[in-house]
Formats: structure tokens, C-alpha cells, sequence
């Protein structure tokens, strides 16, 4: 027996012939017939979060870690305003997010019943297709095209440029009604091949202009590990033009990138800034996090800018776009890396001794400094373990990694669509639910703090590390020029804090590490690594000291 639903029974016959076998489920009354119907399916795999922000937000991780869609369960009501946060991330992530939400029926909208609101269109500023159905089936006609409603839904999220989708079910009582579980007669059609690519037209002018020019920058931001793009890129990077610059999730390894940006361009000065900007800029990947780089590109600005995606919208970071080009970046330099034919430039060796400068003078300072958040990364990230996922929250930790070399992990991550700071637990957790390998979420309290509901989370695995900076707050706007020289910066923006970490993991089942000063770290890291039970370290640095050191770090 299954649920008596149809149009429900539909949806998920949909969703199994499309390859949709994920869902991260939310309890509630509205959507018991889609529960129903999932937990009494085999081929479905499911995980039950009762907060319907960090379910949202697993569902995220879970589909990143895994290359695959995910399908999200919630009833209707405030519930479905909970996913807004997750779903927008998704939207500017390109992550195939199914949501399928429970609605009231038409008739109640509006008429002060409970759990209604209007939910039509709900999240329609951050998705990519959203569609209601109907309260009932009537006929074969309205069946049929209730079918291509939802797989034209489903498609939406499927195809590049990826993201997510939403399906509100209307449903009437009685809603725990079952039927004979039956096969539904539901041909899909072969979906639409979407090889995108540039005529050979395009791709020779694409050939001809990063053969001329003698500045050329390619700049990567966050993306997933691609070995086709590296191996492209690696031709390219030779050429004496061609600067390669990657941000630490850009998940680009290669030889000869420059994968520390902030580092190098604190060797700029006002005499080589402009010699350092390129002529021509090639960007691909997601938005930015480096301030310093797009402060430069904006104020020298490139002659060229081509900007690589298969988004619906024109992305002018710099607002100096010539050109953006609707394809892959793997598909496209791939085309041309070979083809590429170098000049007499100067300009690769001038960003490496640059870089090569920028990382002497960063051993020597880091070396010279005493506890604080910078000293525990520079002894955190050399000591991950190759076989880990690495995700990154928002805040310090995101900008803090771009300071130090590419670490051996198996890819890093971080909720940069947004970049916000609410639910990077959840989505580390998301992650840990679709891989075997450790996944370490490095952390600060106050973002610790706000999503400490994902903790509660049933049966999260073993592989799931968690390191928080405890150092007393919001540390990001002590360094952020705005906001640190306010009166006001301590308990509107800092909000000081004591967050009691041991408390939390020992109330939610984590082991519990804890390290006050570098001996102390280096000692627990190990152990912390190598434990088999899910475990969470804090690492407590001064408050007061973190911003003053990471800005002489720069001034130096």
C-alpha cells in the first residue's frame, strides 16, 4: 500500500525515472501523503530534519558532495518560508534542488485556516522554474498534462545551468488514505541534448586574442574539481602571457596557478598595480571572494573581459564585460588550450615573483606572531588529512584560507552563492551523509552558534569533524574597515559571546577536543583527525588580538 494521492503517486514516479532518489524530509501533517509515499518506496533513500532551515541547507550538501539532485519534503505553512535560505544559495550554486512542498487547498488560502499561506511562486526572485498542481485529477487529459507540468519542472533543475526548482502540492483531507501500490503507465520523453558550444568563428577569435595580448589573466573562483579543466589549464598556464589565479574553492590543481591571491597582492604597490592588471580578463566559476582582487580589477580595468558561464543572466563583476560566452569553462579551454600560441611577455613571471615574494615574507611573519586565529590555521590546514572534504564557513575561515598554500584535501567548499553564515553545519553534514571520507567543517562560534539546530540532526555520521574558532564572536567585523572603528561594534556587530561548545557536543553525542594555545593544538589535532567517532574541537584565540595581527600581516 502506498498513498492514495495521485498526483503525489506522479511526482515521485517522476522523480524515480529522472534519477531523483535522495530526499531529506521535514515531519509534518500536510505532507503525509509525499512521506508516505517515499518511505514506503525502496529505491528512495531519505534523512528525517526536523528544522526545516538546516534541512534545506543538508539537502545543499548533500547534492554538491554526491553530483546529484536532491528532492526536499516540507509541510505547508511558515515551513516553506524556512527554505528560503538554502534555496537561494542553491539558485546562485547551480545545485539541482527538487522542493516539493504540501500547500492547503485553494479554496482556504487566505480565509484565516491554519498552516496556509500563499505559497504560489513562493520563492520566485530564486528558482528556476516552480509550478502548482492541481488539488485533484479528474480525467486523462488533466492527468497528462499534469505529467508534463512536473517533468518539465524536474528537467528545469537537470539541465545547465543546474539549480533549483519547486513543485507545491495542494492536498486535501483525508491525507493518510492508502491505495494498492500500482504501476503507472508514464513514458517520459528523452530529454533535449543542450551541447552548447562557439562556432569555429568564435573559437579562433577566443585563439587569436590570448595569443596577442601580453596580459592575459585567467581568474577561477568557486567551482567543483574538474580533472578536464585542470589538464587544459595546465597547457595554458606555460604560456609567458597567461597568469592563472584561483581562489582555495576553486578546486583547480595546477601547477604554476596562483592559488594564494590576497598573499600576493600584498606585494602591489602603487608603482607596478597597473602593470600588474591584464589586458585581457578570462573569468569562470562562481562569485569571488577575494575583495582585493576585484578592488583591483575595478580600478585598473582590463580592455577585455570575458566571462565564461552557462548562466540565464550577463555577470559583469568588473563592469568591463565584452564578452560572455555560454559554455562549460572545461568544454571551452579545452578547445583552445592547444591551439594557443605564446609571445614575448614578461607578464607570468612578474605575478610569480610576486607570489614567490609574498610567501617568504608570510613565513617569516607568521612564524614571528603569537597565538591567535592566524597562527591556528597556519597549523590547522597543513595538517588535514589528504582523504578529507574540507568545507569552509563564512566569515574569517573562508578568507583565511586564501592566505595559505593549496592543502592536499579531496576538495573544499564553502556556501559562497550567498555567503552567508547561516547553516554551514548543515551543509557539512549534508556532505557527510553522501561520502565514506572525513568531512571537516572549520568554523567560527558565532556561525557555530546560529546554526547549533543541525547538531540534533539523527544519525550523523561518524566521518563528521567540526573545528570551531572560538575567539569571542563576529571576528570578521573587528578587520572589516566599516564596521571596526564604531562604538557600536561590539554588541551590535561583534555581539561578544561565549559559546559553549563543550556543552554542545556533549549534549549531541561529539567527542569534545579543546586547545587554548599552539602546543595545545598540535597536540589534540592529531587525535582529533584520527578519532572514529563524529568530533568537535574548539580552538580559543584572543578576542582582541586577531584583527590587529591579521592587519599587520597585510601591512607588512
Amino acid at each position: 500500500m502506498t498513498t492514495d494521492k495521485r498526483q503525489v503517486r506522479i511526482v515521485l514516479e517522476i522523480l524515480k525515472q529522472r534519477g531523483v532518489e535522495n530526499f531529506v524530509i521535514s515531519p509534518g501533517s500536510r505532507n503525509t501523503p509525499i512521506i508516505v509515499g517515499v518511505a514506503r518506496d525502496d529505491y528512495f533513500k531519505s534523512h528525517v530534519v526536523i528544522d526545516e532551515r538546516s534541512a534545506a541547507f543538508v539537502a545543499l550538501g548533500l547534492s554538491v558532495q554526491i553530483s546529484k539532485p536532491v528532492a526536499l519534503v516540507c509541510t505547508s505553512g511558515s515551513a516553506v518560508l524556512n527554505y528560503a535560505p538554502a534555496i537561494s544559495e542553491a539558485y546562485y550554486r547551480n545545485v539541482p534542488l527538487i522542493v516539493i512542498t504540501a500547500d492547503r487547498e485553494p479554496e482556504v488560502i487566505d480565509q484565516n485556516d491554519s498552516q496556509t499561506i500563499r505559497q504560489n511562486n513562493v520563492y520566485s526572485n530564486y528558482i528556476k522554474y516552480s509550478c502548482t498542481l492541481p488539488t485533484e485529477i479528474k480525467s486523462d487529459t488533466e492527468e497528462s498534462a499534469t505529467i508534463q507540468l512536473i517533468d518539465e519542472t524536474v528537467l528545469k533543475a537537470l539541465t545547465p545551468d543546474f539549480g533549483p526548482v519547486h513543485i507545491n502540492v495542494p492536498l486535501r483531507e483525508p491525507l493518510a488514505g492508502l491505495a494498492p501500490i500500482e504501476e503507472l503507465n508514464i513514458n517520459l520523453p528523452e530529454p533535449p541534448a543542450l551541447l552548447k558550444t562557439i562556432s569555429s568563428e568564435e573559437q579562433q577569435e577566443l585563439i587569436n586574442k590570448v595569443s596577442q595580448y601580453k596580459k592575459v589573466m585567467l581568474l577561477a573562483s568557486f567551482a567543483e574539481p574538474d580533472s578536464s579543466l585542470d589538464n587544459a589549464l595546465s597547457q595554458l598556464v606555460k604560456l609567458p602571457q597567461v597568469v592563472l589565479l584561483t581562489e582555495t574553492i576553486s578546486n583547480i590543481n595546477v601547477s604554476g596557478a596562483i592559488s594564494t591571491i590576497d598573499r600576493t597582492l600584498t606585494q602591489l604597490t602603487e608603482d607596478n598595480r597597473s602593470e600588474a592588471a591584464p589586458e585581457l580578463l578570462i573569468t569562470f566559476g562562481g562569485s569571488l571572494v577575494s575583495k582585493m582582487v576585484k578592488t583591483l580589477l575595478r580600478t585598473y580595468k582590463p580592455k577585455e573581459h570575458i566571462h565564461i558561464s552557462e548562466c540565464d543572466w550577463k555577470i559583469d563583476t568588473f563592469s568591463a564585460l565584452t564578452w560572455q560566452i555560454d559554455m562549460s569553462p572545461s568544454s571551452l579551454i579545452s578547445l583552445i588550450a592547444d591551439k594557443v600560441e605564446p609571445n614575448n611577455s614578461a607578464y607570468s613571471k612578474m605575478w610569480h615573483d610576486l607570489a614567490q615574494r609574498a610567501a617568504d615574507k608570510k613565513r617569516e611573519y607568521v612564524e614571528s606572531v603569537g597565538w591567535s586565529d592566524m597562527k591556528a590555521f597556519s597549523l590547522i590546514l597543513p595538517s588535514i588529512p589528504t582523504e578529507t572534504y574540507l568545507q569552509l564557513s563564512n566569515g574569517t575561515p573562508i578568507r583565511y584560507a586564501q592566505l595559505f598554500d593549496n592543502y592536499n584535501c579531496l576538495k573544499s567548499s564553502s556556501n559562497r552563492g550567498v555567503s552567508g553564515i547561516d547553516g554551514a553545519t548543515s551543509t557539512a553534514i549534508g556532505a557527510s551523509f553522501g561520502t565514506d571520507k572525513r568531512v571537516l567543517l572549520i568554523t567560527g562560534d558565532m556561525g557555530f552558534q546560529y546554526d547549533s539546530n543541525a547538531l540534533s540532526i539523527a544519525d550523523i555520521p561518524s566521518n563528521m569533524k567540526i573545528i570551531v574558532m572560538k575567539n569571542g564572536g563576529g571576528g570578521i567585523f573587528r578587520f572589516l574597515q566599516g564596521t571596526s572603528v564604531l562604538p557600536e561594534l561590539e554588541k551590535y556587530f561583534e555581539c561578544v559571546t561565549d559559546v559553549k561548545v563543550q556543552e554542545l557536543a556533549q549534549t549531541y553525542s561529539f567527542e569534545f577536543y579543546s586547545a587554548k594555545n599552539e602546543e595545545e593544538l598540535l597536540a589534540q589535532l592529531p587525535k582529533f583527525f584520527l578519532s572514529s567517532h563524529r568530533a568537535i574541537m574548539e580552538v580559543v584565540t584572543p578576542r582582541t588580538q586577531n584583527d590587529i595581527i591579521l592587519r599587520n600581516y597585510f601591512k607588512s
